[in-house]
């Protein structure tokens, strides 16, 4: 076999050579992490959430606006009808326009609300791991204590309980109220609103109940819950920058599903 010249040989290092500089310098690069399904999926939740909430303050400065204006125009066929220069079909009319544009000012206050319902539910599921349901207890558990003065409280209680739980649950749930306060539980989110339409959240088994944790009523109801191995997160306020009213949401987190309809920005 004839001899391999030098030169080819020498090409032949230097190319091994560059080869494991070149893996050398790849490996010392660093590697951007991988963001996990279940986190990006609430990253979005949030972020989605935060933009659709901005969309609906603008559109609650047109509600006002609607409201005073017919307010005033109330006000003026008021005294023109006393005064005999419309007609009692005119003032009635604009009476109606005044209640229209109160419940469409009352609607988006309410759909505000369960934006921030649904932020404050993104926040827990990004600040708290996934824990295993809670054994059941064996006997009744007491109402939790009111945190003492001066001494801040968690702002969110985590429950996972193992019952099963559904929408088909509620009266069961109404009935301990009435029985324990004298009145219908306070239901701001009943199953799946267009809120959670537009988010792309399942609320559709979930409910949320206007009461303040640190309230009797709130109190009960947490031992409630968590004596018939409900889940629940109950919020004492606001989290994160989220202007989060206090209230109990009562069922599993609200998980994101692309099933649902796309978001999409309110219109005034």
């Amino acid at each position: 076999m004839p001899p391999v010249p030098v030169h080819v040989k020498a090409r032949d290092v230097l190319l091994v050579a560059a080869l494991f500089l070149v893996g050398a310098a790849a490996a010392a690069q660093p590697v951007a992490p991988v963001e996990p399904d279940a986190a990006r999926a609430v990253r979005d939740v949030i972020e989605t959430t935060r933009e659709y909430r901005q969309a609906l303050e603008r559109v609650l400065g047109f509600r006002v606006q609607d409201v005073d204006r017919a307010s005033t125009v109330v006000d003026q066929r008021r005294e023109l009808y006393v005064r005999g220069i419309v007609s009692r079909r005119e003032f009635e009319a604009a009476e109606r326009a005044l209640e229209d544009a109160q419940a469409k000012l009352a609607e988006t206050q309410q759909q505000i609300a369960q934006a921030d319902h649904a932020l404050a539910e993104a926040l827990v599921a990004a600040a708290s791991p996934p824990a295993p349901p809670s054994p059941a207890s064996p006997r009744p558990l007491p109402e939790p204590p009111l945190p003492e003065p001066g001494v801040a409280a968690p702002i969110f209680v985590r429950f996972r309980g193992a019952a099963a739980w559904s929408l088909a649950d509620t009266p069961r749930l109404d009935r301990f109220f009435r029985e324990r306060f004298g009145r219908a539980l306070p239901v701001s989110a009943y199953g799946q609103t267009p809120v959670h339409d537009r988010l792309r959240l399942d609320h559709h088994q979930a409910l949320d109940v206007a009461v303040h944790p640190d309230s009797p009523e709130g109190a009960a109801l947490q031992a409630f819950l968590r004596n018939t191995g409900i889940s629940f997160i109950a919020f004492r306020g606001a989290m994160a920058g989220a202007a989060t009213g206090a209230h109990i949401h009562v069922g599993a987190p609200s998980p994101r599903t692309a099933a649902l309809t796309p978001a999409s920005a309110p219109t005034p």
